[in-house]
């Protein structure tokens, strides 16, 4: 790689969900001016194109369009093509749903690897520091280059921004595992990378990588290179962490609240349920289940009982005007860290059994897709 024009094509067509797939051409350079603008030594590199659109489109179409289509670097083999209004994957027809899921996190994780190494190299970002997204004790933290061949590496509590909030970072030996707000001693950390790049990010296999880039103020910038854009929607049937859960609903991430399987805040209710119990305490290895792909049976807490205020709560959603919403996973953890929540949307009370604990019955409003049904072990045909 010389530029890293062909790289931030692929990546736009990942971040809009279009790989495979088809983006106009306008589509196209809008994604790629978006990904251009983060990075200092991208911006510099594409110039005026970053905030010329016309500029942005004639430097696609005369650089990376050409040399996708060409197969050069792919070995002459073509897998794109463009008519001269639209850019797209000649494989989209023989990819669909998982498949197509695949492909693109497989594509993802070459482009970061490729734009991680690219911006690694000397050159005009050589004060710039490029870390690798890893785990420890299951939370997402950054490993630092060797400070023997990059001594400018700060060390200690160092002024942080990162999507235009502003951290401090703590510097230590060989890594960066704490980023807190001034004044707090929350971990931010963890939340900000996963917000970045999804729910596995650093896991075993992956190739996040993320660059602090010096600021005026003596500070730096903290952004991704490559991962996903944050855009604060709720999707059902997506995944999302137990941090990211609260942001989309408005609501802010505690320990104290939302390190339980029933929270009630801000007019909402929240079942956070998974589905194998290993490794629980036998009181809380509550039994819950997809009765059907449109029912799920819960059981609650053990003081739940369906005359207390618990019970009734959760019995009466409808009335108090508030939703429920059901998130479920099938194991407590992946790859060493916290597995991530299914949104599987609202639910309805339809009937209740028992006392202390309860268990109630839902009604989805809105099949689980066949292809979750294993992951989230549903039973194909309901269950009398």
């Amino acid at each position: 790689m010389t530029r890293s024009y062909k790289m931030l094509v692929l990546l736009a067509m990942l971040e809009a969900e279009r790989l495979p797939g088809d983006m106009t051409i306008e589509e196209l350079a809008a994604g790629v001016q978006v990904l251009a603008g983060r990075i200092l030594r991208l911006r510099h590199e594409f110039g005026a194109a970053v905030t010329d659109a016309a500029e942005m489109r004639r430097l696609l179409e005369t650089n990376p369009i050409p040399a996708w289509v060409e197969g050069k670097g792919t070995g002459g083999q073509s897998f794109f093509r463009f008519d001269g209004r639209r850019f797209e994957t000649t494989f989209a027809a023989a990819a669909a749903g998982a498949e197509a899921d695949g492909i693109g996190d497989l594509v993802r994780e070459i482009v970061d690897w490729r734009l991680a190494e690219y911006l690694q190299r000397d050159g005009d970002n050589a004060s710039d520091i490029v870390c690798k997204v890893s785990h420890a004790s299951g939370r997402p933290i950054l490993f630092l280059p060797d400070r023997a061949t990059q001594p400018g590496i700060p060390e200690g509590w160092t002024p942080v921004t990162a999507d235009g909030e502003q951290y401090e970072a703590n510097f230590v030996k060989v890594a960066v595992n704490v980023l807190r707000e001034p004044g707090t001693d929350q971990n931010e950390l963890p939340a900000l990378l996963r917000g970045w790049f999804g729910p596995d990010a650093g896991a075993p296999g992956t190739a996040h990588r993320v660059v602090f880039q010096p600021a005026d103020d003596g500070g730096y910038r903290l952004q991704p290179i490559g991962g996903r854009v944050r855009t604060n929607t709720l999707a059902k049937w997506r995944s999302y962490s137990r941090e990211e859960i609260p942001p989309l609903f408005g609501l802010e991430f505690s320990e104290a609240h939302w390190n339980q399987g029933h929270v009630s805040l801000g007019g909402h209710q929240f079942l956070l349920v998974s589905l194998e119990k290993a490794g629980q305490q036998e009181q809380f290895q509550y039994r819950d289940h997809f009765v059907s792909p449109t029912e799920f049976e819960w059981q609650s807490q053990n003081r739940a009982t369906q005359a207390n205020t618990y019970g009734l709560r959760v019995k009466n959603h409808r009335e108090r005007g508030e939703a429920v919403h059901l998130f479920v996973r099938r194991n407590r953890k992946l790859n060493g860290g916290s597995a991530p929540f299914v949104y599987c949307g609202e639910v309805d009370f339809k009937s209740w059994t028992g006392e202390g604990p309860i268990t109630v019955r839902w009604t989805l409003k809105e099949p689980v897709p066949e292809r979750l049904w294993a992951e989230l072990k549903v039973p194909g045909l309901p269950v009398s």
